[in-house]
């Protein structure tokens, strides 16, 4: 076709480049066809909208003689597809009105329309572009996506081991700390991202469907599959891949703070917690007793009178019995086998929902054993110048005991003597021989017992059966009372007392003389000890109470085991069956009697604290102070405090092995980002400005931009190899540059080198972009 006589110039603003310089469009020279309506009848029919939807065909005619000076087939830049108008409807068709979406019944622009034209940004905008840095954006969204990561770390850890409340609205705002730290490093690729795009196309030409995947790789997940993509962008795609992955921060973080039961220990002070003063019983007057809340504190022991009126020279008290309430005391531990707990005790001290642990340290009453003999015929050892009532020769299998307690030898005997009155008051005036009412001596517990390796098994039952004389062992041990201070464990679980004796030191004897059997001193007490001057006697008030509340404290539990059980038949003579001594399976003792017996006892002693009415309890945090039945929250114990609950527990590891990858990886990716800036010289963006500036370029007009897939906006120009850099305003020569896109052979570009590739910048990805080249090259015609 010959070439148009003359063309009409486009006036339009200022071509700018990159740097932002304005450079004016160079006119090209008129042009002239021979006949300008052969040309625009070349063009095929065109289909013109009209208004109201009805569509026209319009050939090319005469009536198109407005247009005859427009010869789109020939103009380099501009569509095939130009078609020629009706002059009363006349639409400019050109790749921008389809670009901006511009009806076809749109009349054309004023043809006095500006050359150009001075953009004034607002006031916040310039301000903002005036002292901020686009490329601050990358390093401030890397900052804070960091910062949001150590907030969340913090958060968890200020939660790690306190008690879970509130569980779902704390895990709530990690899960915001975590989203925040996610969508700032993603911000902070997303940008690095789009400079490795443009960079990409700046340097490298491309298929029209590689720049749309591209461009959208970052916020269209389809855009990734397009593989030229990957071996053109690696870089660029390996950061969308980034970002596409970035939700598994919130979603692997999300199991970093978990809950679970844990022990709670806490080193505190308890209220309500007791011990034992048995100074207590030293002045104790039983006619005044002490009372609180109205109840009388009660001693251990119950009292004789020797005259009605307290002022007879001849007046004191003497010992008559234990009480029955420590009785009742004992009674009940020995028959429980083990010491009874005071009703609320765990609720009083520990505190609801609490298992506490306390120690307590006193000093009472213990019995101290020793073993004497071991086998027949062995020696019998003196015990504090007393010897054993009987030898192993009455145990099995030489004897027909299996069990042999003599523990009453010394009893105090009540009445003292033969003629009273109400209250022990003697008949008989005064003075009394010496020894009334003196504790003479303490009873020593003399125990034989059959001892076998298991007393669980079944055991030879006479003397009949085969291994009757080496299945049993006779032993023989002796306990004598002391006084003796206690190191005491209470360990309260679940509401459930346990004790534990974690140390015992024995002072001395409660009495230090021996028993002699058989003299007679006068009184109804036949008991006879040696030396008699240490004898505790009722004038010496409160050596006297205090001794005689030690040998109450012991009575009840001598009256217990005294006895014997004769092995063959099993016939016993004893409450010892009722206690914890003797193993219900063969009627033996257990297999560690000795260090039993003393236990038992001490479960006693122990059990005195169910009753907070006896004198000898006082609080432990004010010795000096009776108890009663008073709270005591004034009164504060050492204690350890523990409960199991459910606890918020922080898996740190596991929270950074998250973080550290994602913020390793976008630091990374922004150091691709900064190298493409730097190597570029400017910020970049794919918005919708950016888009305009890089594409308004006629260079694109060769490409059949009308054409689309039917039912659709997609066009069949995919395939074309495009690429962003310097390209013509016009198909002159000579004629100006401006950067924009372009089909390939029209742009030009920067000169690609191993080292400043869009993924060289001297990294190992160089020898794999090399090898990558070379693999994208065509084979040689041949």
């Amino acid at each position: 076709m010959a070439p148009s006589s003359s063309t009409t110039p486009k006036t339009g603003p200022p071509n700018t480049d990159d740097a932002g310089t304005d450079r004016q469009p160079v006119r090209a020279a008129p042009r002239t066809l021979a006949n300008p309506l052969d040309a625009l009848r070349q063009i095929p029919p065109t289909l013109i909208l009209r208004p109201g939807g009805r569509r026209r065909r319009v050939l090319p005619g005469p009536d198109l003689q407005p247009y005859s000076n427009y010869t789109p087939s020939q103009s380099g830049f501009s569509s095939p597809y130009t078609g020629g108008l009706p002059p009363k409807k006349q639409v400019r068709i050109d790749s921008h009105s389809a670009l901006l979406g511009s009806p076809p019944w749109q009349p054309p622009p004023p043809t006095n329309r500006q050359a150009s034209y001075t953009y004034h940004p607002p006031g916040h905008i310039a301000f903002y572009n005036k002292y901020w840095h686009p490329s601050w954006n990358m390093y401030f969204f890397l900052f804070a996506g960091v910062a949001f990561a150590l907030g969340h770390h913090f958060f968890y850890q200020g939660l790690h081991g306190i008690e879970a409340k509130e569980q779902l609205r704390m895990l709530r705002y990690g899960a915001a700390l975590a989203f925040l730290s996610k969508a700032s490093l993603a911000s902070a690729v997303i940008l690095a991202f789009r400079q490795r795009v443009w960079m990409t196309v700046r340097r490298k030409m491309l298929t029209l469907a590689a720049v749309d995947s591209l461009f959208a790789a970052a916020e269209d997940m389809s855009a990734i599959f397009n593989f030229e993509v990957f071996k053109q962008a690696r870089v660029a795609m390996v950061l969308a891949l980034y970002v596409w992955c970035t939700p598994l921060v919130v979603i692997l973080t999300s199991d970093t703070l978990a809950v679970q039961p844990e022990k709670m220990t806490k080193n505190t002070t308890c209220p309500s917690v007791r011990t034992l003063n048995f100074a207590k019983e030293d002045n104790n007057n039983w006619r005044t007793p002490t009372k609180i809340k109205g109840l009388s504190e009660l001693s251990l022991s119950i009292w004789n009178k020797t005259r009605e009126e307290v002022s007879d020279p001849n007046y004191f008290d003497y010992y008559a019995a234990s009480s029955d309430q420590f009785d009742e005391v004992a009674t009940t531990a020995l028959l429980l086998k083990k010491p009874v707990e005071r009703s609320n005790a765990a609720s009083q001290i520990c505190g609801l929902g609490f298992n506490c642990t306390f120690t307590i340290n006193f000093t009472a009453p213990g019995y101290k054993c020793q073993e004497v003999a071991n086998g027949l015929g062995t020696d019998l050892k003196e015990v504090n110048g007393e010897v054993p009532p009987f030898n192993t020769s009455s145990i099995v299998p030489y004897g027909n005991f299996s069990y042999r307690v003599d523990a009453t030898r010394g009893e105090y005997l009540n009445p003292q003597i033969n003629e009273t009155l109400s209250g022990g008051v003697p008949k008989r005036p005064g003075p009394w021989h010496r020894s009334f009412g003196a504790l003479r001596t303490e009873p020593v517990l003399w125990v034989g017992y059959a001892h076998v390796d298991n007393t669980s098994e079944p055991q030879p039952e006479n003397s009949s059966v085969p291994g009757w004389d080496t299945a049993y062992t006779p032993k023989i041990f002796t306990c004598v009372l002391y006084e003796t201070k206690y190191e005491v464990e209470f360990n309260y679980i679940n509401l459930v007392q346990a004790t534990t004796i974690k140390n015992r030191t024995y002072l001395d004897p409660v009495i230090d003389t021996q028993y002699v059997f058989g003299p007679d001193d006068g009184t109804q007490d036949n008991t006879t000890a040696t030396p008699e001057s240490n004898y505790i006697l009722p004038t010496q008030v409160q050596r006297y109470r205090r001794a005689m509340a030690y040998h109450s404290s012991a009575y009840r539990f001598r009256q217990f085991i005294n006895g014997t059980i004769i092995k063959v038949n099993n016939i016993a003579n004893t409450k010892a069956l009722q206690t914890r001594l003797i193993d219900q399976h063969n009627y033996l003792g257990v297999n560690d009697l000795m260090t039993q017996m003393m236990s038992v006892y001490e479960d006693v002693i122990l059990s005195m604290f169910s009753n907070p009415r006896f004198l000898a309890v006082v609080w432990a945090g004010n010795t000096s102070s009776v108890t009663g039945h008073n709270l005591g929250d004034d009164t504060a114990h050492p204690c350890t405090l523990e409960r199991t609950d459910n606890r918020y527990h922080y898996r740190v590891g596991d929270l950074w092995a998250v973080y550290s990858v994602a913020i390793l990886l976008a630091i990374v990716g922004v150091g691709f980002g900064v190298t493409a800036v730097w190597e570029e010289g400017l910020v970049r963006n794919t918005r919708f400005s950016s888009i305009v500036a890089a594409t308004r370029g006629p260079g694109l007009e060769k490409l059949p931009w009308n054409q689309t897939v039917p039912g659709s906006d997609q066009r069949p120009v995919t395939g074309a190899r495009v690429g962003y850099g310097l390209v013509p305003t016009d198909i002159n020569p000579g004629s100006t540059e401006r950067y924009g896109f372009g089909v390939e052979g029209d742009v030009k570009q920067r000169a690609e080198t191993p080292s400043r590739t869009p993924t060289g910048l001297g990294s190992p990805f160089n020898r794999a972009s090399r090898r990558w080249s070379k693999i994208a090259q065509p084979p040689p015609n041949i």
